[in-house]
């Protein structure tokens, strides 16, 4: 890399970089999934979503309960009264007969009238569904199934957080962790060309061995301005992330367990229980079923107890308050509705869900499978480059003596270095990989929250690189 890629590249990774703060902030993963939690929209609006369907689950509580409505009325009442007066008319016959001289008038046998009157009304109704062959219970059920599908949805945002959270801060130590290793193969280069330019003053190495020494130190320091730049980038990816105003330190290291977590069938266990994906396959599957349930009553009867009582007051006495109390039948003849397709519809949701639900009886526990394969991977190959670390510190000890006593040349010492820092990159990078093999058997299982507990937990720690 030449001298003005090197200094473009520092340059874009300090502008991306966040200003820098008075003091960095020291936060555990357990710390920075609060945080990322209260900061992420997805989750926030997932939560909200939950409240608002179990709010409207809540409201539809007591939809089977009894209603009672106040009503009233002020206007100009019109109304036709018929009196029979037949029977009247009959006895004043009786008496003219009698009397022949007595006058009396002639009475009709019936009085019509049309009574227009201002009317005052205040009533009360009541009403109480007594039968409605269980669908008003399938109504509640569908919102309660629609609540608890909400609340899978956000289980589902969380955890796919975690594993977010989980890769950008873990990513920031194994970044720093480069860094410290690659600023570890400058100062020994540095150190080897010190060393070669002593030997070429005294005769010992040639000119062009001296050059070399020069060249490696060169490509030390771009590999560690290189490393810089990406744990820069990752800085500002975890600080955005989070959403806070200083830079985030983190405070759990890098870490590996050196024995299994747990079983591969403890975790296909869990899965099945915890998974979110499982949740909502389940909150369909009750929604399905009470909507079927529904939509299969629609030519069942309803019955209604019923109450009325209105206190009437107007400019004729013929206005008179009123009650009435009965019961109301309702048996369906003819819908506008197709009701057989309605009921064919929820039997093919039914039949749909299923089928769901069988694939990802299949689908969860490869995918917890997988996951946990590669932890274990990871895990092995973790362990086994301990002792590959020790032999390259050697390697570099006695490459050292050996140039100094011109018995090696100046590449076998940089070599050794490069070899040392390639294995202690790839160790981090193997428990960078535990981890977010971890993190995802985890999500898989429904289990993120655990990775902290599971970090403090953990017999291996990888050293916390201060930055720079």
């Amino acid at each position: 890399m030449g001298p003005t890629a090197l200094f473009f590249l520092t340059a874009t990774a300090m502008a991306l970089a966040p200003a820098p703060s008075a003091q960095a902030q020291s936060v555990s993963f357990d710390e920075a999934l609060r945080q990322a939690t209260g900061a992420s929209g997805a989750v926030q609006g997932a939560s909200l979503d939950v409240r608002a369907k179990t709010l409207k689950a809540e409201a539809l509580s007591n939809i089977d309960g009894p209603s009672l409505d106040l009503t009233a009325f002020r206007g100009r009442l019109s109304t036709d009264l018929s009196l029979d007066t037949s029977r009247l008319a009959g006895v004043a016959g009786g008496i003219g007969a009698a009397l022949p001289n007595l006058p009396i008038p002639e009475i009709p046998n019936s009085l019509d009238r049309d009574v227009v009157t201002n009317l005052t009304s205040f009533g009360l109704v009541g009403m109480w569904p007594i039968y409605t062959a269980g669908r008003l219970d399938a109504v509640k059920g569908v919102a309660a199934g629609m609540a608890q599908e909400a609340d899978a949805e956000r289980l589902e945002a969380e955890e796919k957080l975690g594993t977010q959270v989980a890769q950008r801060y873990f990513q920031l130590l194994l970044a720093q962790r480069v860094v410290a290793v690659r600023a570890e193969v400058t100062a020994g280069v540095m150190e080897h060309q010190r060393d070669a330019a002593k030997l070429e003053k005294g005769g010992l190495i040639s000119r062009a061995e001296r050059l070399r020494a020069d060249v490696a130190l060169d490509a030390a320091r771009s590999e560690e301005a290189q490393a810089r730049s990406d744990a820069e980038i990752a800085q500002v990816a975890l600080d955005r992330l989070l959403n806070t105003g200083a830079q985030v330190r983190p405070a759990t290291p890098l870490f590996v367990n050196s024995l299994p977590v747990g079983s591969l069938q403890s975790f296909i266990d869990t899965g099945m229980r915890e998974n979110a994906a499982w949740k909502k396959i389940a909150s369909k599957r009750f929604q399905s079923e009470q909507a079927l349930r529904l939509h299969g009553k629609e030519y069942s009867p309803t019955v209604f107890a019923v109450g009325n009582y209105n206190l009437n007051r107007g400019g004729e006495r013929v206005v008179r308050s009123n009650w009435a109390v009965g019961v109301v039948v309702s048996v369906p003849l003819v819908h506008r509705i197709n009701t057989g397709k309605l009921i064919e519809a929820a039997k093919l949701d039914q039949k749909r869900v299923e089928v769901t639900a069988r694939q990802a009886e299949r689908d969860i526990p490869t995918l917890i499978e997988k996951n946990w394969r590669a932890l274990e991977n990871a895990r092995i190959q973790f362990l086994s480059t301990a002792s590959s670390v020790e032999l390259a510190r050697e390697n570099i000890r006695l490459q050292t003596v050996a140039f100094q006593q011109g018995q090696v040349a100046s590449l076998e010492v940089v070599d050794a270095r490069l070899n040392l820092a390639k294995i202690e990159t790839q160790r981090a990078q193997s428990a960078y990989n535990y981890v977010m093999g971890l993190a995802q058997l985890l999500e898989a299982a429904g289990e993120t929250r655990r990775l902290g507990s599971l970090a403090d937990q953990a017999d291996i720690h990888l050293p916390l690189d201060t930055p720079q």
